[in-house]
């Protein structure tokens, strides 16, 4: 069975789909990033997860999606058909595969978020960012805000803010561009 897989565009900082929206199509990621989030009722956001170049943005088949996905970078998603590609045994090996990668990803996120110091959870993202968005270690390139960086660390702006200043200051973090450091040094201490 050939599954009909359709090319989407979306700007940086386009939405993708909102909580409520329907579910039923299935999005990889051809090229870009795109953040996944949720938004609580008073207003506060928690970026869960950012998915990268060959992954699936979210694994709801069916009902509504219970959560936000926002272009983090200018993005070509590849839709295709849920029930189709779970009819398909290559497409359901690579779900099967992207969801174990997508489990170990949130483990590890809910680590960070509950046993780690401010600097901890800053300078594991920073790696994370380096890792996801295949930058060699150690170089980073930031499509995010400070404010989407504290909405993902668990962390306030300030926090992030100070901690960015701290590191540039004790040149352990070298801004090497407009959105791009270089870690020379030992973040967490």
């Amino acid at each position: 069975m050939t599954i009909k897989e359709t090319p989407r565009r979306f700007a940086k900082d386009a939405p993708i789909y909102f909580a409520g929206d329907a579910a039923g199509r299935l999005l990889k990621v051809a090229c870009g990033a795109v953040m996944i989030f949720h938004i609580y009722d008073d207003g506060r956001r928690q970026i869960v997860d950012i998915v990268t170049e060959g992954e699936l943005v979210h694994f709801q088949f069916d009902g509504e999606l219970d959560h936000y996905a926002e272009a983090l970078t200018q993005t070509t998603l590849i839709e295709a058909s849920a029930d189709a590609a779970l009819s398909d045994q290559a497409w359901a090996e690579f779900i099967f595969a992207q969801m174990r990668g997508r489990l170990q990803r949130e483990r590890r996120h809910i680590a960070m978020l509950g046993q780690k110091s401010a600097a901890e959870r800053l300078a594991e993202f920073l790696i994370l960012v380096s890792e996801r968005l295949s930058t060699p270690l150690g170089d980073i390139e930031l499509p995010m805000t400070r404010q989407q960086i504290a909405d993902y660390t668990g962390l306030t702006i300030e926090t992030v803010s100070r901690l960015f200043s701290r590191w540039t200051r004790e040149r352990r973090l070298v801004v090497t561009g407009k959105r791009t450091y270089r870690i020379e040094g030992e973040l967490a201490a």
